[in-house]
């Protein structure tokens, strides 16, 4: 009789612990809860390039498309192989005269920048994962068929290997700010933001010509920041301005010992 107690009290302390732990658990969660900012935007929902962007996906259970400003036209996409190493997706834009669409192959965290007349729109995003490499093509839409302009290359040849790295690579390219409708577009050049380069993180800005396909202004990251503070996403207005004011304080690697 008495181990049968023992049992039963040894039983009951135990079930006591768990029901302690789980009122505990109960109380985090509901505190936590309620400490939420419920105004709060998800993460996934704030651009990193650019604050005049708007984040587009599809996921099983959410759908964000990006409307142009005159409301006629709308911007979707969708990954085509969740397998893919450069993550592969379908942009389409619905139109008043129906459906275009075309294949990228950087559909990850991608941001759409409209021109302001609606003609066009700038899609950054990356095809290889979250820290990079992004790249940015801008498409202009006609009534039949969307035209492709892409960026990257440009940029990456304008931006070139301005610091030293532990291995080549190329940078991350965002679009920023539309300067002309349709016309001129405000792209950044950025280090990849991992510790492979010297000021990783770090950017330059180009003023590039779109019917041209060439850069017609460069500026440095100070510059831009100036200039364009307001227009830039988080991911750029992070970067390390004390990089590019002393270079020297931001070099890793061991080549500089």
């Amino acid at each position: 009789m008495g181990a049968r107690n023992l049992r039963s009290s040894y039983g009951l302390i135990k079930l006591s612990q768990r029901l302690v732990a789980a009122i505990s658990s109960l109380f985090v969660l509901v505190s936590i809860l309620l400490c939420q900012n419920p105004t709060q935007v998800p993460r996934y929902d704030v651009p990193s390039y650019s604050s005049n962007a708007i984040t587009v996906y599809h996921w099983d259970d959410k759908v964000k498309t990006a409307a142009s400003p005159d409301g006629k036209k709308k911007v979707s996409i969708e990954i085509l192989d969740d397998n893919a190493e450069d993550f592969p997706a379908k942009v389409t834009v619905d139109t008043e005269q129906g459906q275009l669409s075309a294949t990228i192959h950087f559909g990850l965290d991608t941001e759409v920048l409209w021109s302001p007349d609606s003609r066009a729109f700038a899609l950054t995003g990356s095809c290889c994962g979250a820290g990079g490499q992004y790249e940015t093509d801008v498409f202009y839409v006609y009534k039949k068929r969307l035209v492709r302009v892409e960026l990257t290359t440009l940029m990456e040849r304008a931006f070139g290997h301005p610091v030293r790295c532990s291995w080549p690579e190329s940078p991350n390219v965002a679009a920023v700010k539309w300067l002309i409708a349709s016309k001129e577009l405000l792209v950044a050049a950025e280090i990849m933001h991992h510790s492979n380069c010297d000021s990783f993180g770090t950017f330059k800005a180009y003023v590039v010509d779109l019917a041209g396909h060439r850069v017609v202004k460069v500026l440095n990251q100070l510059e831009t920041k100036r200039l364009y503070h307001d227009d830039l996403g988080e991911e750029l207005l992070q970067s390390d301005d004390v990089c590019i004011r002393h270079p020297e304080s931001c070099h890793v690697g061991s080549y500089h010992q």
